[in-house]
């Protein structure tokens, strides 16, 4: 595949104002833990430390949620599906056509999916929670939800041929998703590490054939 398809007007206009809203509500987010936080009467090291590990298990969380759409997109649905296949499948079967496609996307059209599809669990944890109750929780969906935004665009610099210098400081120290590592899931029969925010899970659930198990319980039961 060496032309690219054209990126629709309303595929455009639906992911550009997903992510508006993405980020409208990342902002509220952010607000209203900062003014919990400066409302505390005291902070202790534990609270610190509780944020670290939260943070840190949103991140794996991403990278396992990043694993599993992956796996989704590449072995069930149809791309030619009037909006969802174009929006949410299509992506992922070029990609392993033309590798280097997502490196040609635009801003919006990178991240603009991730957005879309992170917007109803963004809203609803937002207005169901507090946040000096639930500081943690808004805490851990907010980092989570960054990262499932920041997915695609980790995806894209590891196909970059020169991504930019923090990129490529992260990708050696294996914080983001390295070229090296991802290039096991380029490999026949692409049926291995489909996490793509991180990379961290790929081996463990590689060793555990995780997604393989999975994809002969869901073709048993829906084929």
């Amino acid at each position: 595949m060496n032309e690219q398809k054209a990126y629709p007007a309303w595929q455009f206009t639906i992911e550009a104002t997903a992510l508006t809203i993405f980020f409208g509500y990342t902002a509220l987010y952010s607000y209203s833990l900062v003014n919990s936080y400066n409302a505390r009467a005291e902070i202790s090291t534990a609270l610190y430390l509780q944020l670290i590990l939260y943070a840190l298990f949103a991140y794996i969380t991403a990278d396992f949620v990043s694993g599993l759409v992956h796996f989704l997109a590449d072995n069930f649905g149809n791309p030619e599906t009037p909006v969802f296949g174009k929006l949410f499948i299509y992506s992922f079967r070029e990609h392993h056509v033309d590798p280097k496609a997502i490196t040609r996307h635009s801003f919006i059209e990178t991240n603009g999916a991730n957005c879309l599809v992170s917007l109803p669990g963004l809203i609803y944890f937002y207005y169901a929670s507090g946040p000096v109750v639930d500081y943690t929780f808004r805490f851990y969906f907010l980092i989570f939800y960054l990262s499932i935004f920041m997915t695609n665009q980790i995806h894209k610099w590891s196909h970059m041929d020169f991504p930019p210098s923090f990129v490529v400081w992260l990708q050696r120290l294996h914080v983001i998703l390295p070229p090296r590592h991802h290039g096991v899931h380029h490999t026949p029969p692409f049926d291995k590490y489909y996490c793509i925010t991180s990379g961290w899970l790929n081996a463990p659930l590689s060793s555990l054939h995780f997604f393989q198990a999975l994809k002969k319980v869901l073709t048993w039961n829906f084929h």
